[in-house]
């Protein structure tokens, strides 16, 4: 249990990487180089997967060299010690519980696959949003079929950080915690979460069935695929807008400048990549030269 909550802030990440609709499909990759437009070096950008680990990321041979090469790690957020109680506290209803807001049914379903995938009894989160329920949900059966390799296997997203520290890299967040809280929790109501959950229980082979295919295509470096994929998801298109493509917007007010003073390594959910709203078509209309790299040397 604890260290599914060292990890909740990750997986929570993860759910805004499942909001893409349909958009203009750029190449298939979900590792990039960045330059011309006045760098003086290359820099490069990488699309994670929040729910792979360390071992993983460690045999990517072309990502980890540029990695190791740049001197600046730009994430969505910095990931520190304060980051797992805030996202707690976040998750925590005030007035209500769970088995009140989905009702009996929904709940008693809600309770078997959850306790089928992991074990773990639902009373124990009976105060915690539905969302934060459907980012459990979706880390269990992730685990289930795509496990870390040990409980040393940091997520990849907090294995760069802590990779970048260790070699004294500049580390920068391109947003804060409550800027993600916002675009997560602070625009759906209590009852459109409840409504997402059951619609991802309800269909919990689907589910199931999708995760599987979300991590071969990713393993692939199918970036079009994996934006298919996520088009088929539940969310309306202004909520994808909220939590994709607004975020995207913002973080190309930031990234020129770093890119600028250092060779940088960008690391943030692969599907902030896609679309022509993506991070690789916005970096083209702004004047960069923006190829694909394989992900192995």
């Amino acid at each position: 249990m604890k260290r599914h909550h060292v990890y909740l802030v990750v997986l929570f990440m993860s759910v805004v990487c499942q909001s893409a609709v349909a958009q203009k499909p750029v190449e298939n990759a979900v590792f990039w180089e960045v330059s011309g437009n006045g760098l003086t070096k290359p820099s490069y950008l990488f699309g994670t997967f929040h729910l792979k680990g360390a071992h993983y990321v460690d045999s990517l041979t072309q990502v980890m060299d540029k990695f190791k090469s740049s001197s600046a790690l730009v994430g969505e957020l910095l990931i520190d010690s304060t980051l797992t109680m805030k996202m707690m506290s976040a998750s925590i209803m005030k007035d209500t519980t769970l088995d009140k807001l989905l009702g009996a049914d929904d709940y008693q379903k809600t309770a078997v696959w959850l306790k089928e995938v992991s074990g773990y009894d639902l009373k124990l989160f009976n105060t915690m949003n539905p969302m934060t329920i459907q980012i459990v949900l979706m880390s269990m059966v992730q685990q289930k079929y795509f496990p870390m390799n040990g409980p040393q296997d940091a997520p990849m997203d907090i294995y760069f950080q802590q990779e970048a520290k260790k070699s004294n890299k500049k580390l920068v967040g391109l947003e804060t915690f409550d800027d993600q809280l916002k675009a997560l929790f602070g625009q759906f109501t209590l009852k459109r979460q409840a409504e997402m959950l059951m619609e991802f229980v309800n269909e919990k082979d689907k589910a199931k069935d999708e995760i599987i295919a979300m991590n071969r295509h990713y393993r692939e470096g199918n970036l079009m695929k994996l934006e298919e994929l996520m088009a088929k998801q539940t969310y309306t298109e202004k909520e994808a807008t909220v939590m994709l493509y607004d975020r995207n917007a913002k973080w190309m007010e930031q990234l020129p400048q770093l890119m600028k003073t250092q060779q940088t390594f960008v690391a943030v959910g692969a599907l902030h990549l896609a679309g022509k709203m993506g991070l690789v078509s916005l970096l083209r209309k702004a004047g960069y030269t923006v190829k694909p790299l394989k992900t192995l040397l």
